[in-house]
């Protein structure tokens, strides 16, 4: 696709989907976009895929042990790799607009958090692509957004920011290409706009209701097993943005 390819990490699993994909841009000067874990297999694919690369940048939106926990290893058998983005010691950070080069044509850096607050995209027009990190996954309607007070504004910014990128696609870290980019946004901002509508409703016809009445009436038994404490961090990120915007009223 347009000198673009993935390689897959076998790390399935509930909040990976299908496993980590870590996207490869260009050929002798290629940029790497998110290591993946720290699996050996994996790493040692992502090194022979670029063995013949002159100049190699590793980028990464984040620091989430699947998506930058390889970094190291990868490291040590490129050790010339430059490593931008957000996440890792090593990482020079980048600003809004900053342009990562590959012979395939360049990634320019697009701030997105809420996922994390140092969560980063990039846009890669030569392809009209959007390389989300964790902004968005695949398949569904919902990614975590539960790390740092704020984060639901900011995720909703960050939302808002993508829809006003000229993209045809959408390249997530975790499942298949985006191909309505339009519409996944506003799947996902939906999403997150009915969730704070219900605290909002629980709030205010039950003021004195507790962490676990809100949880029940918000998701009742609708979250997957294993997933409890993941929806209560969002939970408590759903209640600060509510409550915060009260307060600001």
């Amino acid at each position: 696709m347009d000198g673009l390819r993935s390689i897959l990490a076998d790390n399935p699993g509930p909040f990976t989907l299908d496993g980590t994909r870590t996207w490869i841009i260009g050929s002798e000067r290629t940029a790497v976009l998110d290591i993946g874990p720290d699996v050996d297999d994996h790493v040692r694919a992502v090194v022979r895929s670029v063995a013949s690369a002159r100049d190699v940048t590793v980028v990464l939106t984040h620091g989430h042990p699947d998506h930058a926990a390889g970094t190291d290893a990868f490291l040590r058998a490129r050790p010339d790799a430059r490593v931008v983005g957000a996440g890792h010691r090593s990482a020079e950070s980048l600003r809004e607009g900053a342009t990562v080069a590959t012979d395939a044509g360049d990634l320019i850096c697009v701030p997105t958090p809420g996922h994390t607050r140092d969560h980063l995209a990039f846009h890669h027009p030569d392809s009209a692509t959007l390389f989300c990190g964790d902004l968005m996954l695949g398949e569904g309607e919902t990614t975590w957004v539960a790390e740092y007070p704020g984060c639901v504004a900011d995720y909703l910014a960050s939302l808002q920011r993508v829809s006003e990128l000229a993209i045809s696609r959408i390249a997530p870290t975790h499942g298949p290409m985006i191909t309505d980019p339009a519409g996944a946004v506003a799947r996902y901002r939906r999403h997150r706009l009915d969730r704070v509508e219900a605290v909002r409703e629980v709030r205010e016809r039950f003021p004195e209701a507790g962490f676990g009445e809100i949880y029940e009436a918000v998701y009742g038994d609708t979250v997957p097993e294993g997933l409890t404490s993941a929806a209560e961090a969002s939970l408590r990120a759903l209640l600060h943005h509510v409550d915060t915007a009260s307060d600001a009223g």
